[in-house]
């Protein structure tokens, strides 16, 4: 029985100790050096501490020895909280101080203590206590009013998803992935449990690569990758490319997207250059284990159409209820909430956001019995597919990522010359839009926030407005914003 994601590395480096696990830009490591660097590097982490389910935060660099410090982690018995390392220190200090972890790891701290010797004991006896229902992983998502949040995942939820993944899709110990998302976006959960569940391999493209689409498809055809699991903002770049007119990977038998909503156009491109592969549309907020619904792509689709997210996964159940917490009848949109074994344990010290978005099950009276209530609208179309529609807030999927605006809105309040601003999300084209108010210069706010925000969060257009106008409530109209000052300057 599985309880732990260590079962899984114990079991592949028994069996395939000699064989690749995962490669970087700096080299690779085998199944059997993942084992002994993790349990070294857990046995520091556990000495350090002292205590287990404790968060360690690891500033990611996206490598090799990210991996095997998530692993050393759990085998201390704590989870591990993936940040940025390459992004501004303000970001990253903001994310600290919310989480307070026990441990902050850097790649040099790793280096250190990742060297010494295992205490097989000591280890062990961390492993008797072990849970499934332990924590093993926190990513963190932004709150409406800017305040980050970490959305808390089990062993147990991840543990489901990656058997759920390797049943339905036939992954095995020849699956080859390429990993594109860094590690602080939960799409990347994906091949690293299932590559280490099953002895497969997982390449971690790096990120500058993705400047040049011929370099990464190349690399995927020299690698002999047969499956990816991106973003589909990475799966879109591609598709715009033209890349495929130059290369296609021959091996790429599956591609697997998600996170952002997917039109046909793009697919129509893909599945021209690979007309024999699966492609999968995967849907779900981080706080449900990375996805709960799933869409593989059967029939065709016109360049204008958007691809369902489809039906909900193993052990998971979606209920989509109107503004009453009743069902939505048939053809109407409502709220996708989500029940089941992959709903997350909810916000780090955050019981606040917590029990806002964790609720009791509105369909159930009868006993304890939470969910996860997404804010995102969806509906069914004639076929029984599940279509999503948008947000029922300002939170929003942008370059892979979840980014809720007020977060921009909290930074660029922050800055000197701007009064007020508002940002808001322009979907057909897929930028995200600040407008403020005050005397500060368009390119000095522009540069400012390049300087505290991560490249996914930053504005693709600011403008300045005079004035903000209102609603009755005396909130700003966004509506008004874009339709008065975004329209007339694109």
């Amino acid at each position: 029985m599985t309880i732990s994601l260590t079962d899984y590395l114990e079991r592949s480096a028994a069996r395939f100790p000699d064989k690749t696990a995962f490669t970087d830009e700096n080299g690779s490591v085998t199944f059997a050096e993942l084992r002994i660097r993790a349990r070294a590097f857990g046995t520091a982490v556990a000495r350090r501490t002292g205590r287990t389910r404790l968060p360690v935060a690891v500033l990611s660099r996206h490598t090799v020895s990210d991996v095997a410090a998530f692993f050393g982690i759990l085998y201390a018995g704590c989870f591990y909280v993936p940040l940025d390392g390459d992004s501004p220190a303000e970001h990253q200090e903001t994310r600290l101080a919310a989480l307070r972890p026990a441990l902050t790891v850097d790649g040099g701290m790793f280096a250190e203590l990742s060297g010494g010797t295992p205490d097989d004991a000591l280890l062990e006896e961390i492993s008797s206590r072990a849970l499934g229902v332990d924590p093993a992983y926190a990513i963190f998502t932004s709150g409406s009013t800017g305040e980050p949040k970490a959305a808390l995942i089990s062993h147990a939820a991840v543990i489901e998803l990656t058997e759920w993944l390797c049943g339905e899709f036939g992954f095995d110990a020849n699956t080859v992935f390429a990993n594109q998302s860094p590690f602080y976006f939960d799409a990347s959960v994906v091949d690293t449990y299932c590559a280490v569940k099953l002895g497969g391999t997982s390449h971690i493209v790096p990120k500058k690569m993705f400047i040049s689409p011929l370099k990464v498809m190349r690399y995927l055809g020299e690698r002999d990758v047969n499956t990816i699991m991106w973003a589909t903002a990475a799966v879109k770049l591609m598709a715009n490319s033209g890349v495929f007119s130059k290369y296609v990977p021959p091996e790429l038998k599956t591609v697997m997207f998600g996170g952002e909503n997917m039109t046909g156009r793009h697919l129509n491109i893909w599945r021209a250059a690979l007309p024999e592969a699966r492609f999968v549309n995967l849907y779900g907020p981080t706080e449900t284990t990375v996805c709960c619904s799933y869409y593989e792509v059967v029939r065709e689709f016109g360049d204008g159409e958007s691809i369902p997210v489809g039906r909900a996964c193993r052990g998971t159940e979606l209920m989509l209820l109107d503004g009453s917490d009743k069902p939505a009848a048939d053809g109407e949109s409502g709220e996708i909430v989500v029940r089941g074994a992959r709903v997350g344990l909810g916000y780090y010290g955050r019981p606040d956001a917590t029990e806002r978005s964790f609720v009791q099950n509105p369909l159930n009276t009868h006993y304890r019995d939470v969910v996860y209530r997404t804010g995102d609208i969806a509906r069914l179309n004639g076929r029984g597919e599940l279509v999503y529609i948008g947000r029922a807030d300002n939170q929003i999927k942008h370059m892979g990522a979840r980014v809720e605006l007020g977060e921009l809105e909290a930074a660029a309040d922050a800055l000197e010359g701007v009064e007020l601003s508002a940002a808001a999300y322009d979907r057909d084209r897929e930028r995200i839009v600040l407008f403020y108010q005050g005397a500060a210069e368009q390119d000095g706010v522009s540069r400012a926030l390049s300087g505290r925000l991560p490249r996914y969060m930053c504005p693709n257009a600011i403008i300045r407005a005079d004035k903000m106008p209102e609603l009755p409530n005396g909130k700003i109209d966004r509506l008004r914003l874009m339709r008065e000052f975004y329209d007339q300057d694109r």
